[in-house]
């Protein structure tokens, strides 16, 4: 009652008030010249007092530097000594210089960058934001070498204190350099101060959670794990053990009661009519923008169609079960991965194909015979080469592309003169689909059914993440993606495999499992199961594994068979789910963020009414405001600018840190594929042609991938950054009135080709000569041998970085053009809103109007 709120609301209306309230005390720190100085200082003293720019590693570079510095020092041969030990300390400390540089970046320059970044939302200076964003503290040799005191040798003890007194001058250097930067910021920032009225709501939030906590731990009792340690120490001292029984849970009816439970609670959630709450304010002559809004996203949610993506591993049964789940034998798998094609599933009455294009199919041609030392710049060359020889290299997989390229290459281009999109009858579709000799050619199967259960689905049938053809696990990602629902199939008698793990590791990572995408887990093959309990011991097992990559998911035992040749229940509740999940669960994110918008509007409605009644001084100012307001823009293009730079600073971390992971990764590759195991074959110079292609496998699906991860976290990144700098004029405007509830969309990045990728033939040549027969069976010689070829890939990957980190920025660019134009969609909202503000003048028959709607509002919305 205090707070005007109805319970049912509270945690929206907390995180709102959390919101404000942040806001409010950066605007008030902003505006006290001298408590931001003061701020500004005591952050910079906290980052450095916590750098840690001097680890062993650097201490030892040091060390090295020192030791060439001191008169003891010596260097070989006879002539130009002087010269050539000059030589020896200029690089040791460039050496120590770039290494020292890389540490200041990560552990001072980032935290600067980062923990200063909220001020560029309040500088209207383009160059001041620019400098608070891009700060950066060089380290020159100079500052090393002017440090130094002769010394005829170099003890354990100078180390130390030369690194100290080091650090203390990057520490000092740095201080002198961030202070200009400072006082920039306190003459160009510029903060409007939110009310004050919003820290007292927010210690009556605070003093209710509080309340609650209490009375939960007073109810659950969960007080007494204060306790629990007193016990612990006394069972030790007096040697006391506690014997108890358990009986065992059901694990699996345990699932399927919450897969019940999670089915009843999306119902319940979307019990608010939205429609009617609409209809119920249609005639109120106010925020008209926001109403159209509403009504637009109840048309889109109509119309939208859910995209299914079904997942697993080859053979897992990821058709079987599309087919049970339509009830008819549709799709027929390639039992080649070398060629099958991705497989959509739509309602219609029009199937097509969609060839590959001559681009792609000469990648794939290349990719084949790159480990023969091969390569083709046209399609044209590689059919008129020898291709027997070829052939004879080749297993059986690769023959059957091959092969099919040869014979049908003349019909393809043939099609692909009247475009890549074809159609196709339903007897066609095991031709396109299965049959190696046209499947070659096609890239996506689009069949259309006039099947009711597919209304507003759409089902895609992926090819799998952990495949060595590249166009695959591309085309995965897409799926992956951009699907709303993902169903997992793993096949009965070898559920959850290291593949399935690390499947699902991959997508957690992207962190696509977020509040608008789904996750099922599909256990086909059920009736494989010898009894009840060893069904249910598949399914706990299951769900044990998904629990151990911290994921909870509803779990489906079902039998494809059995559906297809009678019924089957798992297929049934199966199904069931789906529905629910199109029906209800798909449209709960934008639903609340209607109902959100259908409450601001309430909540103005009742502030109009207070103001009216008791503070008619406040509609005055807000009027003003809303006039100085009218015609000028709120959402500047400096906010883009910040965000861009913001997300490029990002960029540079992100390449950073894959590198850092990379060192330790590669080498777990190296090892299993460089190893004792090699001199079992009599050829040992074939052998590292074979091992070398074995390993370029492994860690081109390994760098794909975390090109990918790269490219969605910058995405997200971009999306949070920029909705953090527009945060405090959307709560400007929503004090005037002005409702706008900007959700950014950005295209995701056409990158597809994998541009960490090494050449066989440079791989081959980087391996170390020491990689022999001999050495490789010697565990130091082995070890050796591992690092070199660790450091040799790493060499052979850093322009493949550079270029990775330019196709970033350059779709960092591309989602700044994008956000210019949403900008300028929620500029001319809010300019609408306050037209329509200005245009009206509270009266008493308004006010009423607006009581009445707010009693309507309250029974639909709380």
């Amino acid at each position: 009652e205090d707070l005007g709120i109805e319970e049912a609301e509270f945690e929206q209306a907390f995180l709102n008030s959390q919101q404000h309230q942040a806001i409010s005390e950066e605007a008030q720190l902003l505006n006290n010249p001298d408590e931001l100085m003061a701020f500004l200082k005591n952050k910079r003293k906290n980052i450095l007092e916590n750098a840690y720019i001097m680890p062993h590693n650097m201490r030892e570079m040091l060390r090295s530097y020192l030791e060439s510095m001191s008169q003891d020092f010596n260097v070989g041969g006879f002539f130009n000594k002087k010269k050539k030990k000059l030589q020896i300390q200029q690089q040791r400390l460039l050496t120590a210089t770039d290494a020292l540089q890389e540490h200041v970046n990560q552990q001072i320059r980032q935290p600067m960058r980062e923990d200063m970044s909220f001020v560029t939302r309040f500088i209207n200076k383009k160059e001041a934001s620019d400098k608070v964003l891009n700060q950066h503290y060089d380290v020159k040799p100079e500052m090393i070498e002017g440090l130094y005191q002769p010394q005829t040798s170099i003890s354990n003890t100078y180390v130390l204190t030369f690194s100290d007194e080091v650090v203390k001058a990057i520490k000092k250097y740095v201080e002198q350099q961030s202070t200009p930067i400072f006082k920039e910021i306190i003459e160009n920032v510029q903060a409007d101060e939110l009310p004050t009225e919003e820290s007292d709501d927010l210690k009556e939030y605070q003093r209710y959670t509080e309340l609650n906590e209490l009375r939960q731990s007073l109810t659950t009792k969960n007080y007494r794990h204060y306790y629990i340690h007193l016990d612990e120490s006394l069972d030790k001292l007096i040697g006391r053990q506690e014997t108890t029984y358990q009986v065992a849970t059901d694990n699996a009816q345990d699932n399927r009661d919450n897969q019940q439970l999670n089915q009843n609670t999306a119902t319940t959630n979307m019990s608010i009519d939205i429609q009617k709450a609409l209809d119920i304010i249609s005639d109120v002559p106010l925020f008209k923008r926001t109403k159209q809004d509403i009504h637009e996203t109840l048309t889109r949610i109509d119309n939208k169609l859910i995209k299914i993506g079904v997942f697993g591993t080859f053979s897992a049964g990821k058709s079987s079960l599309i087919n049970a789940l339509l009830g008819e034998h549709i799709l027929v798998s390639s039992p080649n991965p070398t060629t099958a094609a991705t497989t959509e599933i739509s309602y219609g009455d029009e199937s097509y194909i969609t060839l590959k294009s001559q681009s792609q199919l000469l990648d794939e041609i290349n990719a084949v015979v790159e480990y023969q030392d091969m390569s083709y710049s046209t399609i044209e060359d590689f059919i008129n080469s020898d291709l027997e020889k070829l052939k004879s290299h080749l297993n059986k997989n690769q023959l059957a592309f091959i092969q099919a390229v040869e014979k049908h290459y003349k019909l393809y281009v043939n099609m692909l003169e009247n475009g890549e999109k074809h159609a196709i009858n339903q007897q066609e579709l095991k031709k396109w689909s299965a049959e190696d000799e046209y499947a070659t050619f096609v890239k996506t199967v689009h069949i259309a059914l006039m099947h009711d259960w597919l209304k507003g689905k759409i089902i895609v049938d992926s090819l799998g993440l952990h495949s060595n053809n590249q166009r695959h696990t591309n085309e995965t990602e897409q799926i992956l993606t951009s699907s709303d629902l993902i169903l997992y199939v793993s096949y009965f008698n070898h559920s959850f495999t290291d593949n399935d793990k690390a499947f699902i590791e991959h997508m957690k990572d992207m962190n696509q499992l977020n509040e608008n995408q789904a996750f099922k887990m599909v256990i086909n093959a059920a009736d494989l199961a010898e009894s009840q309990d060893d069904l249910e011991a598949v399914e706990t097992y299951v769900s044990d594994a998904l629990r151990q990559v911290h994921l909870q998911s509803d779990i489906f035992a079902v039998s494809s068979r059995n559906a297809l040749q009678a019924e089957d229940k798992g297929i049934d509740q199966l199904k069931q789910s789906i529905q629910q999940f199109v029906d209800v669960e798909s449209k709960s994110i934008l639903e609340q963020q209607m109902i959100h918008q259908l409450q601001q509007m309430d909540r103005s409605y009742v502030e109009m009414i207070t103001e009216f009644e008791t503070n008619k001084a406040d509609i005055s100012r807000r009027q003003q405001r809303l006039t100085d307001y009218k015609d000028k823009q709120r959402l500047q293009h400096q906010l883009i600018d910040a965000t861009l730079q913001h997300t490029d600073n990002e960029v540079e971390e992100q390449v950073y840190h894959l590198n850092a992971r990379l060192k330790l990764q590669l080498l777990d590759d190296v090892k299993s594929v460089f190893n004792s195991q090699m001199t079992q074959n009599s050829d040992f110079n074939e052998e590292k042609k074979v091992s070398t292609r074995v390993y370029l496998d492994q860690i081109h699906q390994r760098l794909f991938l975390e090109q990918s991860l790269i490219t969605e976290r910058i995405k997200k990144y971009f999306n949070k950054q920029l909705t953090e700098q527009i945060a405090p004029i959307v709560q400007q405007l929503a004090d005037l009135h002005v409702i706008i509830n900007p959700q950014f969309n950005f295209e995701s990045a056409n990158i597809e080709q994998p541009l960490l990728h090494i050449d066989f033939n440079d791989m081959l040549n980087a391996l170390p000569k020491q990689l022999t027969k001999r050495k490789i069976l010697n565990p130091n010689g082995q070890r050796d041998i591992h690092e070199s070829i660790c450091q040799s890939t790493l060499g052979l990957l850093q322009p493949q970085m550079g270029l990775l980190r330019q196709q970033l920025e350059l779709y960092v660019k591309q989602m700044a053009v994008e956000a210019e134009s949403q900008f300028e969609s929620f500029e001319a909202n809010i300019q609408t809103q306050i037209n329509d503000l200005l245009a009206f003048d509270l009266d008493t028959t308004l006010i009423n109007q607006l009581k009445d709607k707010h009693q309507q509002l309250k029974t639909i919305l709380y």
